[in-house]
């Protein structure tokens, strides 16, 4: 059966022919199977008027011995009644029907411009929709963007809904394809109804409500109240055979101002001793900061459950607290991972990797666990996970948030140590490679330094000389050499220009060098010497303008 007849009655006070106020008061909903030409509009209570003609576009009515014509989207007073409540002001109430027909119907500006590529067509500029429920809305559309199966539109106006309520600024997210459920409300506005409270509402596709609907009473000792919806019909729970359960308000926040044209609203719902925490986020964002007549509406939802899970919705509805359809980010407090899946009425379908989530984590400054010297940054998960600030990733044992026994590192490098740590280094029996650079270590370690079996008993001494000279076409600067003296370590040399040049052994009586995949032997006694260029700005053709090249030698000085 489908809805399309709407016998609405609206009660109206009228002060010396003049209407004060006028709300509606009642709402019958007659299904087209009930039309029947030369018989009585059902729900009708107030008079017998006759069903003359009905197509689906037009409704005539006959009574006492008048005709009226409703045409789709239109709605016709039929009859009224008054009634004097004193000193000239009169109550009346107005009969109308109100024909919505079966289909959405579209009135307004379109714009054409299919390319091979790029389907354009579709709503542009001022329109209005009458959808098959009895809504309506009135607005600006704006292409939204484009793609090869076709456009989606976005548009901002008033969307009113059937039962009398209205949002006074509402998006709307459209598609080429003339069907209600894409052309519905998407976003979290505020709702304004007739008599009785404004609410904020979330909205996903074709004008259903989703989530939490938070009831604002004008007074000041009555308490905000939530509905829960699902698909547009209100979730009625009970926590006895007769006894109505609703979630208790705890506290909410409304924003309207920190986002253009979107709206914040966050809960915190009490169920006995369990709380939940949702934040519904929705309306109108601009998709390109250049381009303000980009627009693409957007609706999500996050919820908090009392066990510390987080769902963070972006798909079109969560059922019970639990993904329903569409896309969820999940957060699991037991494991610290998190993940995107993808749900298809109730069902997982398609789901990522788990991942270590940093909510979970304790940020701390923690020492660089091997080959180099200092601290550095690191996230530390409960269960033996560690990452550190420059992509190094250890999985192991762990006390005091510290590697402590035996775990695996993997540097950001591409190198891999896998053996016994000590207080956050890797120290004792351990094994490392770095397959880029050809390296293979396998002993001791000691404070995260290999510990060489044939290593120099005394500290190793080298004197660099470090230069640099800028060049322009037909120009070429001096060489400006510094010279200082270090203590070899291993890992990349410190030198500008010279990064990719790695010591990789240091021995007694030989120091191994390894760039681009080449190796170089330094000995006491001995130099070694590296040349780089980095160039600079091009001409058009592609000839290099400028540039700076830089020399090292260094020297094993003891």
């Amino acid at each position: 059966m489908a809805t399309v007849c709407f016998i609405n009655v609206y009660n109206s006070h009228v002060d010396r022919g003049a209407t004060v106020t006028s709300v509606p008061r009642e709402h019958y909903e007659v299904d087209e199977e009930d039309i029947k030409v030369g018989e009585r509009l059902p729900k009708l209570k107030f008079s017998d008027a006759i069903v003359k003609a009905y197509d689906g576009q037009q409704l005539t009515l006959e009574l006492r011995g008048k005709t009226y014509t409703i045409k789709v989207g239109e709605e016709v007073e039929i009859d009224s009644t008054s009634h004097e409540v004193g000193m000239g002001v009169y109550s009346r109430n107005c009969y109308c029907v109100k024909l919505i027909g079966k289909e959405l119907i579209y009135k307004g500006a379109w714009q054409w411009g299919d390319t091979i590529l790029q389907k354009l067509a579709g709503p542009i500029g001022e329109g209005q929709v009458w959808y098959p429920n009895g809504d309506y809305f009135k607005g600006v559309f704006h292409l939204s963007y484009a793609s090869i199966n076709g456009p989606a539109y976005a548009a901002d106006g008033r969307y009113d809904f059937a039962d009398g309520s209205w949002i006074e600024r509402a998006w709307i997210h459209t598609s080429k394809d003339k069907k209600p459920q894409f052309w519905g409300l998407h976003g979290v506005f505020r709702v304004h109804h007739p008599e009785r409270p404004d609410s904020i509402a979330m909205f996903l596709h074709g004008g259903k409500r989703y989530g939490f609907e938070l009831f604002l009473p004008e007074e000041s000792w009555q308490k905000p109240w939530v509905k829960e919806w699902y698909a547009g019909d209100e979730i009625v729970r009970y926590s006895g055979p007769d006894e109505l359960f609703r979630y208790e308000v705890v506290d909410y926040e409304i924003d309207e101002t920190s986002k253009v044209d979107c709206t914040t609203l966050k809960l915190t719902l009490k169920d006995g001793d369990k709380i939940y925490r949702i934040e519904q986020q929705g309306g109108r964002y601009t998709a390109n900061q250049y381009n303000s007549y980009v627009y693409e509406p957007s609706t999500r939802a996050t919820f908090e459950l009392p066990n510390g899970d987080v769902l963070d919705h972006y798909g079109d509805d969560v059922r019970d607290f639990q993904p329903y359809d569409g896309y969820v980010d999940v957060y699991c407090a037991k494991t610290g991972m998190s993940r995107k899946e993808h749900w298809e009425k109730g069902k997982l379908v398609e789901a990522q990797e788990w991942r270590h989530d940093r909510r979970s984590a304790k940020q701390l400054e923690l020492p660089c666990p091997i080959i180099s010297s200092g601290s550095l940054e690191a996230f530390v998960w409960p269960g033996g996970h560690i990452e550190y600030s420059d992509r190094s990733i250890y999985d192991g044992d762990v006390v005091n948030d510290m590697p402590e026994g035996r775990g695996v590192l993997t540097l950001g490098d591409g190198g891999r140590y896998e053996g016994e740590f000590h207080e956050g280094f890797s120290h004792g029996k351990g094994v490392f490679d770095h397959q880029e650079d050809g390296i293979h270590w396998e002993g001791t370690w000691a404070n995260g330094k290999f510990q060489a079996p044939n290593a120099a008993t005394e500290p190793i001494i080298l004197h660099a000389q470090h230069g640099r000279s800028d060049w322009e076409v037909g120009h070429h600067d001096p060489w400006k050499f510094k010279e200082s003296d270090f203590e070899p370590e291993l890992g990349a040399l410190k030198f500008t220009a010279f990064g990719n040049i790695k010591i990789t052994s240091i021995e007694k009586d030989c120091i191994t060098l390894t760039r681009y995949g080449k190796t170089f032997l330094l000995k006491p006694g001995e130099q070694v010497s590296f040349f780089a260029e980095i160039e600079g700005r091009e001409w058009s053709d592609g000839c290099v303008y400028d540039g700076t090249e830089y020399k090292l030698v260094l020297t094993w000085k003891n």
